[in-house]
C-alpha cells in the first residue's frame, strides 16, 4: 500500500507548484525590479531609483527637470543593465540646494551609498556637463560616457535669451506660466508634440527651484577645477559618444560637433526629428543607439 492518499498527493504538487512559482517571480523580479530610496549623502537626501541586472548605467537629467524625464529609458534599459536614475539636488524628490555644493561630489557619494564602483554615464544637457566632470574628477568609476545635447558650459545665446525670460515669466506670474515658455521653445521643449504635456508637468514641477524665483536662492555650485570644460577634451580617455538632435539650436550643434572632435575616438550620432531633448523626441531609437554603443564596451 502507498504511503500517500490522493489528496495528499494533490497538495504535494500544489505545494511545488507554488515553490516553482515563488523561485520564477523572485527571479524575474530581480532582473526587473525597481528599488526606489533616498540616500542620505553629502550633506543631502538624493531621491533614486535603481533596476535591473548587469554592467552599471547611471542616467543623469538635464535643467529644469527631474529623474522622470528618462521615463522612455529606465525599463528599457533595465532589461540588460542595472540602471540608476536620480534627482540632483534641489529636482524633484531630493533635498533643496541650501548650502554650495558639487553635483559630480554628490554622485560620488550616491555610488558609494549604492556600493558601485564603477559605471556607464548617461547625461543629458546640464546632466551630461555632470557626467563630463565626473569622468575627469573620476575616472577609474567610468567605463564609458555619453552625452546627449549637453553644451559642457559653452554659451548658446537663444538659449540664454529663452532662460531669462523663463525667470521673469516666473518672477510676475508664477510656476506654470515659466514652464508653458520653456516647454514650447522651439529647442529646448519637445518636437513630438504628444510627449508636450509631459514635458510640460515635469518643468512645472521644478522650474522655479531652477530658475531661482518663488523664493528659491542660488546657490554656489562647486567645481574641481577652473579649467573652461572646452579645453579639457583630451584628458577625456574614455570611450564617448555624443547624441544630438537637428532640430536644436545651430550654435549648440555647433558645440556638440567641437567636442566630438575633441574628445578622442568620440562619435556622434544626429537625430532627424529631435530637438534638445532627443531622448523623448525620438525614443525608440534613441534607445537603440545607446544599447548599440554599450554593447561595444568590454
Amino acid at each position: 500500500m502507498s504511503d500517500y492518499t490522493p489528496s495528499t498527493r494533490v497538495l504535494r504538487y500544489r505545494y511545488l507548484l507554488a515553490l516553482l512559482f515563488l523561485f520564477l517571480i523572485s527571479s524575474v523580479y530581480a532582473q526587473t525590479g525597481s528599488k526606489t530610496g533616498t540616500a542620505e549623502v553629502n550633506g543631502t537626501s538624493l531621491y533614486y531609483e535603481m533596476a535591473g541586472a548587469g554592467p552599471v548605467l547611471i542616467l543623469i537629467h538635464g535643467g529644469a527637470v527631474d529623474s522622470r524625464a528618462w521615463d522612455n529609458q529606465f525599463e528599457e534599459f533595465a532589461q540588460h543593465y542595472l540602471v540608476v536614475r536620480y534627482d540632483l539636488r534641489g529636482t524633484g524628490r531630493s533635498a533643496d540646494r541650501d548650502q554650495p555644493y558639487s553635483n559630480t561630489e554628490d554622485l560620488y557619494a550616491l555610488m558609494h551609498y549604492l556600493n558601485l564602483s564603477t559605471a556607464s554615464l548617461l547625461g543629458i544637457s546640464r546632466g551630461g556637463g555632470f557626467a563630463y566632470d565626473f569622468a575627469l574628477e573620476h575616472p577609474q568609476m567610468v567605463k564609458a560616457l555619453i552625452l546627449v545635447s549637453s553644451n559642457l558650459s559653452a554659451p548658446v545665446p537663444a538659449y540664454e535669451a529663452m532662460f531669462e525670460h523663463t525667470t521673469e515669466v516666473g518672477q510676475k506670474s508664477g510656476a506654470a506660466a515659466a514652464a508653458q515658455i520653456w516647454a514650447n521653445d522651439p529647442y529646448q521643449g519637445p518636437q513630438r508634440e504628444e510627449a508636450r504635456p509631459k514635458v510640460l508637468k515635469i518643468i512645472e514641477d521644478n522650474i522655479a527651484r531652477f530658475r531661482n524665483f518663488g523664493g528659491y536662492k542660488p546657490v554656489k555650485q562647486l567645481s574641481a577645477s577652473d579649467k573652461p570644460r572646452a579645453e579639457q577634451l583630451t584628458e577625456i580617455k574614455l570611450p564617448t559618444l555624443l547624441i544630438a538632435g537637428a532640430h536644436d539650436n545651430i550654435d549648440a550643434r555647433n558645440n556638440y560637433q567641437r567636442w566630438a572632435d575633441g574628445i578622442p575616438g568620440a562619435k556622434i550620432i544626429y537625430f532627424p526629428n529631435a530637438g534638445h531633448l532627443v531622448n523623448i523626441d525620438q525614443p525608440r531609437e534613441f534607445n537603440q543607439a545607446v544599447e548599440d554603443f554599450l554593447a561595444t564596451i568590454k
